[in-house]
């Protein structure tokens, strides 16, 4: 499957080359620095270009225009651009950020170790540990573009891993953009049953009519995951024993068989999304000369405007055991398997969510302040399949009101703020609510700071309070947990320091125990957290620190790392007389010890435990990053300290990272 799959993206990559040479495309406005999607200016460390030519132009312009390219996320006015970053080029899609962590196989369900919440507010299905992987809707690039452009990223390494991602957008018209993006990741892992697989695609067109008047976003998204489960290795010390050097000799819990490949035990889940944005403005239009009239720009100024929204969601999650035994279900009284048993659960939820919204707009250009007020109806069905005569069926209708203040810093030294609050009103979800506030201000050579605060109510998802399978049902009934957070942020320029502040307040707080039931911790707790980072230059080298600090307050069943560190030194080496840039670097990574998460494969989640420790050595990488005209690569080297410490890190109790490894990657930019 994955070598077909790569055969098909390698021919729509020929194709799409043929077409980003014969094509055109008519809209943008800042020139790109030939980066892709891997890293974007949202990150102030990233490289940036000052240039700013944000001047509209009659459409026969643009067929003399260098290629440009721009995007924005929904419901912001602020453009980014895709960066060329190489010192960070290794960090990349092709792993989990810093802050997560694995069962130890690239693609496997992850967790945060930065504590963190679910801050939607209605009813959902609960399924977490892919979300890392997954596209959404506020993820989703609407960009504008004077070329085509296509991006296509590839990774290799060890154990059949292997990750390919491919990116082409153009513009239709000077007005209407189209793109797609298509991912796929695969690897079998260096233990026994744990491979895992996933398939990540969206379709996304952002159109604006010739007036300005009408705005139109469309998009379509698909996730698709899988992981064989294990059950984790007998033991850590297994590590230690020179007979299990090769790690697919390491015992694991679930094991069918020497001459079988693939575990009896699966997690799955798939998602599909439809989402169609319509908003019809009116307001006045400019026309500005320049001082010899040779030259026009169109201005709209919004002053109301008329929004709806449709967005269509369906997600299935389907768990397969087709050897079970007692031990794997002792959290639910004694049952006793016989001859051919599978345990079987099979739940979806689909929704549709329709909601208007009237808008009125004050100020103008980049003053702009935008007022919405609007209602929406969202209808929840959710389905739990028994595999057998009966199927649980539960339909919802949550009616909901929204509004929002907001404007955007649209240049420096501008204020930006925003107050939107969510409430619904009726149904099984009555008040959930969002409440967020932000105040930012950016200055042209200081930086930017941030102060905000969250308030959320939100219900337990569908998982926590029913699980049903073909053996056995658990159902809980359970309050909805609320969150305070306030936070404040810090970015100054001139030093090349961020720092972040954020304190949590959590109440009726729902986990998973050891013993594999849910509960709800009724006492209010909160979480302080602290993060920083800041870059060091001297001369060609470069030291990027980060640190993040998190401290909890009374018994809460949260078990957090004090402490979690990287660094990186790295080297601008110059080769072939300046005509290939390239970065060698060393990067360490760390985190003080703790009780992190144990992992349950028949819930496809992360429970609290309090009895095992992870005491992990720091981990160690080396990097070779470099770049040839509009193709970038990487060499890296991880998990080196196993040769120091042949003991493999564990990132949950029976999980071992991988072996010390090599990885190779590359993008590539196409464009006419």
């Amino acid at each position: 499957m994955p070598g077909r799959f790569f055969t098909h993206i390698l021919f729509c990559l020929i194709l799409l080359g043929f077409l980003s040479f014969n094509a055109q495309a008519q809209l943008g406005n800042r020139p790109n620095t030939q980066g892709n999607s891997n890293l974007d200016q949202r990150d102030p460390f990233a490289e940036k270009d000052p240039s700013d030519t944000t001047k509209k132009k009659k459409e026969s312009d643009w067929d003399e225009e260098p290629a440009i390219i721009s995007y924005k996320y929904l419901n912001a006015e602020v453009t980014h651009y895709y960066d060329s970053s190489l010192l960070f080029f290794h960090r990349n899609e092709y792993r989990q950020p810093a802050w997560y962590t694995t069962l130890g196989n690239l693609g496997s369900p992850a967790r945060e170790t930065i504590f963190t919440l679910n801050n939607t507010p209605g009813l959902r299905l609960g399924y977490d540990t892919w979300n890392v992987y997954r596209y959404i809707i506020d993820s989703i690039h609407f960009i504008n573009t004077t070329r085509p452009y296509t991006s296509f990223s590839f990774m290799l390494g060890p154990k059949q891993m292997q990750w390919v991602d491919m990116m082409h957008t153009q513009n239709i018209t000077p007005k209407w953009n189209f793109a797609f993006r298509v991912a796929n990741n695969t690897s079998e892992g260096y233990y026994k049953m744990q491979k895992s697989n996933g398939l990540n695609a969206y379709l996304s067109s952002n159109y604006k009519s010739e007036n300005d008047r009408l705005e139109t976003k469309f998009a379509f998204i698909y996730n698709n995951f899988k992981n064989d489960e294990n059950g984790g290795i007998l033991g850590d010390s297994l590590l230690d024993n020179p007979n299990f050097s090769n790690r697919a000799s390491v015992p694991v819990f679930i094991e069918p068989g020497s001459r079988v490949s693939v575990s009896p035990v699966s997690n799955r889940q798939s998602e599909l999304r439809f989402f169609l944005q319509n908003n019809y403005a009116w307001g006045k239009k400019d026309s500005l000369y320049n001082e010899d009239s040779t030259n026009v720009q169109y201005r709209f100024t919004p002053r109301f405007s008329i929004k709806h929204v449709l967005e269509i969601q369906s997600t299935k999650h389907k768990y397969q055991d087709a050897l079970p035994t007692s031990a794997y279900y002792a959290f639910y009284d004694n049952i006793t398997f016989v001859g051919n048993d599978t345990v079987r659960s099979f739940q979806t939820h689909t929704s549709i969510d329709n909601k208007f919204s009237l808008n009125t707009f004050l100020g103008k250009d980049s003053q702009l302040v935008h007022v919405a007020a609007g209602a929406g109806i969202r209808n929840d069905w959710f389905n739990t399949d028994y595999f057998g005569a009966e199927r649980l069926k539960d339909n919802n209708f949550n009616p909901y009101l929204f509004g929002q203040l907001r404007k955007d810093a649209l240049k420096d030294n501008q204020w930006s703020y925003l107050a939107d609050l969510t409430f619904i009103i009726a149904g099984q979800a009555i008040g959930n609510m969002k409440l967020d506030g932000r105040l930012s201000k950016s200055f042209p050579k200081l930086g930017q700071f941030t102060l905000g605060a969250t308030q959320t109510i939100v219900s337990p998802s569908y998982q926590q309070d029913i699980f049903k399978s073909s053996i056995f049902e658990i159902n809980n009934s359970f309050g909805n947990t609320t969150n305070t957070q306030l936070y404040a942020n810090l970015w100054i320029k001139a030093l090349k320091i961020n720092l972040d502040l954020r304190n949590q307040l959590i109440g009726n707080y729902i986990y998973l125990d050891e013993s594999l039931k849910f509960q709800q911790y009724s006492t209010v707790f909160s979480v302080l957290q602290f993060t920083g980072r800041k870059l060091f230059t001297f001369g060609a080298f470069s030291l990027d620190n980060e640190v993040v600090w998190q401290q909890k307050a009374g018994n809460a069943p949260i078990n957090l790392p004090a402490f979690m560190l990287r660094h990186q030194l790295a080297y601008k080496a110059p080769m072939f007389k300046d005509r290939l840039d390239a970065y060698l670097g060393v990067e360490v990574r760390y985190h003080t010890p703790y009780k992190a998460d144990g992992y349950s494969f028949v819930y496809n989640q992360y429970y609290y435990q309090d009895n095992v420790t992870l005491d992990n050595v720091p981990a160690l990488s080396a990097f070779f990053n470099f770049k040839v005209k509009r193709l970038r690569a990487f060499v890296i080297g991880d998990q080196l300290q196993q040769m120091l410490f042949p003991k493999n890190i564990i990132n949950a109790p029976g999980y071992p990272a991988a072996n010390a490894h090599i990885r190779f990657g590359f993008n590539w930019i196409m464009m006419n």
